[in-house]
């Protein structure tokens, strides 16, 4: 990567595709100059003022600028060397010092030769992309000629030639390779279809946290100029592009990445077998083409797809529909367009998770990363390296592994024998840990509902397994693929048929190997059933769940028979990510240890069954290698502040590398009008706090403000409050009060459905799925009810802070015009885990870090939820704080600065209501007049 000499001059001509407001082109002004400086950025600039395309468009500017600086000037360096180099040799000839003309010759060749090298591989890297682009113009012109295109496969793809009619976990995929060399084999797989360009130039990382997101900026770029020449590339996991009709049924993301590989090979692999004795016999082979092999990932239909995707901006779903209609793998296509992108757009996961990117095959090395909605980014980080395994869990991988030597033992070979024999001994010792007696327990940790937390160190030498080499552990299961093996494995014996009553009994004289398979069959079988028993009551659960207002979910019996039944699941993976995370230093985290087993505990809590989780404490051990590689970096979202924490853990190494700059929003002062409701309608003060939110007397109040509100507030209003417990006692309450039935005289009501994700250990996410499709369903209900009412009516949505609806949704116009917060949304405090990281905080950045912590996460989830209206420079709201609280100022000064700045504390609710109904007829007025003047 060639870096130049000259530094750019800062432009005013960003090729914005509008007239852009003056914060957009401070912002953008801003964001070129940190990218020429090679500075850290943090860039805030309110939801609704076009931040995602202002950021594109600024870096998109300063990449071509610098792309063409560098031509210029290695073309400018190569003539005025080459010049230097013959005066230098003509005076070389004639001078008496020889031996130091000779030395400053020798050294200016040498420089011109190196220069020589970056201009040839620069113009191999530009001739490569003439090829492609040529290519498909000449493609188009033949589609355009021949007037028809090639018509798109449908979502359920024909079986390709070589695929195995049998199930994808084959019984021959079940028993251990030596795999010495397996490792090998896939990184020349991945080499056959990706051969890195010898030339890099500087990449642009997009990253957000949906696809969604980043479809809309691919989509906004698209709108640019700059959408006719970017090489922009969509990426993201298997799970998203596999277009293998078997994979893509599966749900387990890591099981899908070991299938796909193990499909693309073409080699066979070796084990072990014996003879009728039981005895080892010589490694044969098994041909893993009856698994099938993959022909999506043909070398020249996966070139064609990554050609097409660097000359046409596509995005993940241009991409799949693309890779069905030529049958090319888009995961393989988007690797191996990567190396010549400029702009690549991915998800969080696949750039803050270290293994995920060396995978996907991203190189950051003096790159721009661009992180937007980046609020949430420290929770994130610490989200992603967190892990959690229950007991339940450890006891299934430790009966599937025990029923998985009984069965093969006779075919492992000492090694594979004594590392599988040192895995079901740490999971025995994990497993005593937590169904210890309560006498072992400290008086302490007892006090402490039997929570408990500890150093990853403390954990291993308490669980005596301190002298086993996790780093090896891992690297066998790795190198053998352990977990897909065992996988296969628990379901292949599960799906065997049951034996006939009929069927005569098996001698008693069996042999040691049948013996072991029928053990192994009972315990899986076992296991399954009581699998099946778990997913039923969650399943039970979530039905009793009311989605609330007029969208029902289906409850047709006949619907429930015709679902799959739940294929058992190996919890291998989640131990390993959990012995992976005791690798850590043991500054990095906290292992958090669950005794308690209260089945009655209400979901969402910590003692619902026993457990461990591995908690990260700092985000900056697993940040440090981006801020090191990238050559800059962008942290921008509509609510950044307060910034400190983001800086003193992310960017402590290089303080003088940061640059903060905050932006207001683009609307008019009266564009909005913010109130903070300190009394109800009846004179009595408002304070939603734990203790007081759920008595009559607040929840009477809450239903009589909603009530009022709803009264005078024309479309649609969103209504926000702590959690789903207290969403169903509000609604409750508005039933018995009569206030439901009133207030649906004049709006619908909608409410957030729960979603449950305590079967996310192991389990299909039917639930979650539904509750994501019960969700849509709301939503677009209540935009139609709101678009059909537009004169008056309109619907009012309960929803919950920090749940689905509270972030990334648009309720703009109609969809928003109140927004509603109820109290302050703090975390459960005497949550260890809340509690572990405060006292971590306070510990490494001083005294009362904690407490800042513990409320900027209340009010960062605010802020979200006020950011969901208001989302143009035409739009209009009222924004009501249910809370004498927000009264505070340490409260008030972490609100928006468009909101802080117009907010008005009323000290009586009459004030509410009168402010109210003047702002939206004047609004009408004003609409009104608009019309009158068109």
């Amino acid at each position: 990567m060639y870096e130049p000499q000259q530094h750019l001059p800062t432009p005013s001509d960003f090729n914005f595709p509008f007239p852009p407001y003056e914060i957009q082109q401070q912002l953008m002004t801003e964001l070129y100059k940190v990218l020429e400086n090679k500075e850290i950025g943090i860039f805030e600039s309110p939801t609704g003022t076009g931040k995602s395309l202002t950021l594109t468009c600024a870096a998109l500017k300063w990449l071509e600028d610098h792309e063409a600086l560098i031509r210029k000037e290695l073309l400018q360096r190569l003539e005025k060397i080459t010049k230097d180099v013959e005066k230098l040799e003509k005076e070389q000839n004639v001078a008496s010092d020889w031996i130091s003309m000779h030395s400053k010759t020798s050294e200016q060749k040498q420089e011109l030769l190196e220069l020589k090298g970056i201009k040839k591989l620069l113009d191999e890297y530009e001739d490569r992309l003439k090829v492609i682009k040529e290519k498909r113009k000449i493609l188009k012109q033949q589609k355009r000629a021949s007037g028809q295109k090639t018509k798109k496969t449908s979502s359920s793809l024909s079986a390709v030639d070589g695929v195995a009619k049998e199930d994808i976990l084959d019984q021959q995929n079940v028993i251990l390779e030596e795999a010495n060399n397996s490792d090998a084999d896939d990184d020349d797989e991945d080499e056959d279809l990706e051969k890195p360009m010898k030339y890099r130039d500087v990449q642009i990382f997009f990253c957000s946290r949906t696809h969604t997101q980043l479809a809309q900026v691919v989509k906004e770029v698209k709108r640019t100029v700059y959408g006719e020449r970017v090489r922009c590339v969509s990426m993201a996991s298997r799970q998203q592009l596999c277009i293998h009709k078997d994979l893509r049924k599966i749900t387990n993301t890591a099981l899908i990445n070991e299938l796909c590989l193990d499909m693309a090979k073409n080699t066979n692999s070796k084990v072990t077998s014996c003879d009728g004795d039981g005895c080892a016999k010589k490694k044969s082979r098994i041909n893993m083409k009856s698994m099938g092999k993959c022909s999506h990932k043909s070398q020249a239909l996966v070139q064609e797809l990554s050609e097409l995707s660097l000359a046409e901006i596509l995005d993940i779903e241009d991409l799949v529909s693309e890779g069905e209609e030529l049958k090319a793998c888009p995961y393989y296509a988007a690797r191996m367009a990567i190396q010549m992108g400029q702009l690549v757009m991915l998800p969080y996961q696949l750039l803050l998770h270290k293994r995920s990117r060396e995978l996907a095959g991203i190189d950051l090395r003096g790159s721009i990363v661009i992180i937007d909605e980046a609020h949430n980014l420290l929770d994130c980080i610490s989200d992603i390296y967190s892990c959690e395994i229950s007991l339940a869990q450890l006891q299934s991988v430790q009966h599937q592994i025990v029923a998985y030597k009984m069965k093969y033992a006779s075919r492992f070979n000492s090694a594979n024998l004594l590392s599988i024999n040192r895995l079901i001994f740490v999971i025995k010792r994990l497993v005593k840990l937590l169904t210890a007696p309560a006498a072992t327990l400290t008086e302490a940790s007892e006090k402490s509902n039997k929570f408990r937390m500890l150093c990853t160190y403390e954990l291993m030498s308490e669980g005596d397994f301190f002298n086993i080499d996790l780093f090896e552990l891992l690297k066998f299961c790795e190198r053998t693929r352990f977990a897909q093996k065992l996988q296969g494995f628990a379901k292949t014996l599960t799906m065997e048929p049951k034996p006939s009553e009929n069927q005569p009994p098996a001698p008693h004289a069996a042999t040691a190997a049948g013996g072991g398979k029928a053990a192994a069959v009972g315990l899986l079988k076992r296991l399954q059933h009581n699998h099946e028993e778990k997913l039923m009551k969650s399943s039970n659960k979530t039905k009793k769940q009311d989605v609330g207002g007029d969208v029902k979910v289906s409850q047709n019996p006949s619907e429930e028979k015709k679902q799959t039944p739940a294929i058992l699941t190996s919890s291998l993976r989640p131990l390993l990510a959990f012995l992976e995370a005791l690798c850590e230093k043991a500054d990095d985290g906290r292992i958090l240890v669950n005794v308690s087993s209260d089945e009655t505990a209400p979901a969402g809590k910590y003692d619902m069954q026993p457990s461990l989780k591995y908690i990260l404490l700092r985000p900056e051990s697993h940040f440090q290698d981006i801020v090191k590689e990238a050559r800059s970096i962008i942290v921008a979202g509509g609510t950044m502040q307060p910034t400190n924490e983001l800086t003193e853990q992310l960017f402590s190494s290089c303080p003088e590398r940061i640059k903060q700059h905050f932006y207001d929003h683009v609307v008019p002062d009266d564009a909005v009008l913010p109130f903070v409701v300190t009394k109800g309608p009846s004179g009595r003060n408002l304070c939603f706090n734990f203790q007081q939110r759920s008595s009559t007397v607040m929840l009477n109040e809450l239903c009589s403000v909603l009530e009022n509100l709803c009264n005078v507030i024309p479309a649609g209003v969103v209504c926000f409050v702590p959690s789903y417990d207290y969403l169903n006692s509000v609604y409750e309450q508005l039933q018995k009060t009569g206030i439901l039935q009133r207030i649906s005289n004049k709006k619908r009501i909608f409410r957030e459905p729960r979603s449950d994700n305590q079967s996310s250990g192991g389990g299909s996410g039917v639930g979650g799925s539904a509750v994501e499709q019960n969700i849509e369903q709301i939503l677009s209900e209540y935009s139609r009810v709101i678009k059909n009412q537009q004169g008056g009516g309109g619907a009012l949505l309960l929803s919950v802070v920090g749940g689905k609806l509270s972030e990334g949704l648009n309720f703009a116009d109609n969809l928003g015009r109140g927004v509603i917060v109820v109290g302050l949304p703090y975390p459960y405090c005497n949550s260890p885990e809340i509690q572990e990281r405060m006292s971590h905080l306070d510990k490494t950045l001083g005294a009362g870090s904690g407490a800042e912590y513990y409320e900027n996460l209340c009010m960062k989830a605010v802020n979200q939820c006020i950011g969901r209206s208001v989302r143009h420079i035409r739009d209009y709201a009222c924004v009501y704080l249910l809370d004498e609280r927000y009264a505070r100022e340490n409260i008030q000064r972490k609100l928006p600065q468009w909101i802080s700045r117009h907010l008005q504390v009323a000290t009586t609710y009459g004030k509410v209501q009168a402010g109210t109904v003047k702002f939206f007829k004047q609004k009408k007025l004003k609409g009104e007049q608009a019309e009158e003047d068109v």
